[in-house]
């Protein structure tokens, strides 16, 4: 039977580039004097993973580097060579050179087959060094390099697998997938034996028979470019019903998988329907209102019965799709590692927070923005060791990533230790550039020209900054995703970037609430209380209308006046002032009525309009009309700053 393995491509590159990030992460934080023996382990099991699942689809360049990659990973974990600053960073290089590799499969790309001799010959230094400075003993010992590597004039001879799949002159016999026929297998290396257990494609969840990859590589070396270790003989034939040997039949069981990999569009459209569903309880709500007594009653029954059903439908499919921050946030130990040794500069680099969770397609999207920050702090943000040291600071740096849940929001920072803003060289850049400052503009507008195109206070053009596009790029992002970013800085003690983002895009709990003919919904999120003001409590400051509540004076924002409509009434004393909280300030919305509480499903305008100040989207009411959903975030910079008792007194 053939058997079509493109089926199995997408699981292996995301399973391989899982691998890849793992090993890099261990790497990174690999303990050169005592190096733990279970991470090495792991290092060689992503390694050995990625070279398993290379053979079964014939990508060969991937094999032919992770093969000797793997070499030089069991001297280490054997304790035969020891890991210095030296190594790491040739095997981080490796995986680099691994990760282009899989992109240009993953994008069915040419493969540049002599990068991939420089990649190997790259490994293979690093191995033939580990061997020159080793003992007499080390020396005499076989490595299984390739005797005959995989390079261009080799890359049409497959790995001989499956049927149908060319393996030299000959193509092999149906192999059943991951059963072993009789004659298929002609040997075993010690190293397979002794790694049943850890052995594994790739692309499933440490299947028992992962062992077959290591016994096939070895066995079929004169074929796929791959050898066995000299000098040691070929173990006999398997002969059909013996076990294989050293494969115990408790390995042969396979580990039961708890988690499945599933496409996000079907996720999305999980999700979407989920939206429908809400919408249509809603419809549904609407109509039993309409009812005599007796069967609004059981009508009510139902519909209660059905909310609590759809909420939790709805909550543990938008789980789905949540990932912790984490995710992003693991890749800059290595970029902090990499620039800093670029610049000079000692740097630590802090993670708080990593646990918090996101939208997927948020995580997806931040890397770029995150990138750009990060690498702004190391550069301009952390001063040089002999800079620190004069300014009496410890001559390391640090630099701090957070993430955390604040009401609807999540809030990511980018703290650094360093000596903050330069507040004049900006405006003095700003001039320089043609945009409108002054001194007299206070610290969160000159902070805020930074993100202006083109800008840059770097004096020098590098490859790390100075051509003035970064911090554009990462307002810009931001702003697309729906959230913000916010810069604050203290002279000689560091700057923070603060990135303010909706917790969800999909479903929001929120209050209806009437303005003349038009109905609006304020997420719940934001909301303090809701308030017929009395005639006392209202005070006016020019032209602004103040609400004292609690020793505290609440900026009135009418919201008639914010989105063009007729209302009932302009009077404070007479409307409903609805109290909300935002990451900045605190204010009063001022409307017509309460409608009710109620979850909306949120659609995005600019998809389908244009994007309006003050509205993060729209949602379908139960009665089937639209109503917008306000973004209390943007609307809170219409609003005066926020009054204490004092200052009005």
């Amino acid at each position: 039977m053939s058997v079509d393995l493109k089926q199995f491509h997408q699981v292996f590159f995301e399973e391989s580039q899982e691998h890849l990030d793992t090993m890099e992460q261990l790497l990174m934080t690999l303990d050169l004097q005592q190096p733990d023996a279970e991470e090495l382990n792991s290092i060689f099991r992503a390694a050995h993973s990625i070279k398993g699942g290379s053979g079964i689809f014939g990508f060969d360049a991937l094999g032919s580097v992770t093969h000797v990659m793997e070499n030089l990973l069991d001297r280490l974990r054997k304790g035969l060579q020891q890991p210095d600053t030296e190594l790491v960073d040739g095997l981080l290089k490796a995986v680099d050179h691994l990760g282009v590799l899989l992109l240009q499969y993953r994008q069915d790309e040419v493969i540049d087959w002599n990068f991939v001799a420089q990649a190997t010959s790259h490994v293979e230094t690093l191995l033939a060094d580990g061997v020159s400075q080793g003992s007499d003993k080390d020396k005499s010992a076989p490595y299984g390099l390739f005797e005959d590597p995989v390079l261009p004039d080799r890359a049409e001879e497959k790995w001989g697998l499956f049927e149908g799949i060319e393996s030299g002159p000959e193509k092999s016999e149906a192999f059943g997938f991951f059963e072993p026929l009789p004659g298929a297998i002609d040997g075993a290396k010690e190293s397979a034996e002794s790694e049943a257990g850890d052995s594994a494609f790739g692309f499933f969840d440490e299947p028992a028979s992962g062992v077959v990859a290591e016994e096939l590589g070895s066995s079929s070396g004169e074929k796929s470019g791959l050898v066995a270790a000299p000098g040691k003989p070929p173990a006999p034939k398997s002969v059909a019903g013996k076990k294989m040997p050293g494969v115990s039949p408790t390995k042969m069981v396979a580990t039961e998988s708890t988690s499945i990999r599933v496409d996000v569009d079907k996720v999305d459209k999980l999700i979407n329907l989920v939206g429908e569903l809400v919408i249509t309880q809603s419809m549904l709500a609407v109509l039993g209102k309409d009812l005599d007594e007796q069967q609004a009653e059981r009508m009510q029954n139902v519909l209660g019965e059905l909310e609590r059903n759809t909420r939790e439908i709805q909550e543990s499919v938008m789980s789905i799709r949540m990932l912790p921050v984490s995710f992003v946030f693991n890749r800059f130990p290595r970029v902090v590692r990499d620039l800093s040794a670029k610049l000079g500069k000692d740097i630590d680099l802090h993670i708080e927070g990593g646990n918090t969770e996101l939208d997927k397609s948020l995580i997806e999207k931040l890397v770029d923005p995150l990138t750009h920050l990060v690498r702004n702090s190391i550069d301009h943000g952390i001063e040089s060791p002999k800079a620190r040291a004069a300014a009496g600071k410890p001559a390391t740096g640090r630099v701090t990533l957070t993430a955390a849940q604040q009401g609807g929001n999540i809030i990511i920072g980018i703290h650094d230790d360093g000596g903050g803003l330069n507040r004049d060289r900006i405006l003095s850049k700003a001039e320089e550039n043609g945009l409108s400052a002054s001194d007299t503009m206070s610290d969160e507008d000159v902070w805020a020209l930074i993100f202006q195109p083109g800008f840059s206070t770097a004096e020098v053009v590098t490859d790390v900054s100075g051509r003035g596009v970064g911090m554009d790029v990462v307002r810009r992002n931001i702003s697309s995703l729906g959230g913000r970013i916010e810069v604050s800085s203290t002279p000689g003690q560091g700057s923070v970037f603060t990135i303010v983002l909706p917790l969800t895009l999909a479903i929001v709990d929120g209050m209806g609430v009437r303005v003349g003919d038009q109905t609006y919904i304020i997420p719940l999120v934001n909301i303090v209380e809701s308030m017929q003001p009395p005639e006392k409590s209202v005070k006016t400051l020019g032209k602004d209308v103040l609400l004292h509540v609690r020793d505290y004076y609440w900026p009135v924002l009418p919201l008639y006046q914010k989105m063009n409509v007729k209302p009932d009434c302009v009077d404070p004393e007479k409307a409903i002032v609805v109290l909300v909280e935002t990451s900045k300030r605190r204010f009063g919305l001022m409307v017509d009525e309460l409608v009710g509480q109620q979850q909306v499903v949120i659609k995005s305008l600019e998809k389908h309009y244009r994007r309006i100040p003050g509205v993060a989207g729209a949602t379908i009411m139960g009665d089937g009309s639209v109503a917008l959903i306000l973004d209390v975030e943007s609307l809170a910079s219409s609003v005066v700053d926020p009054v204490n008792l004092e200052e009005i007194a």
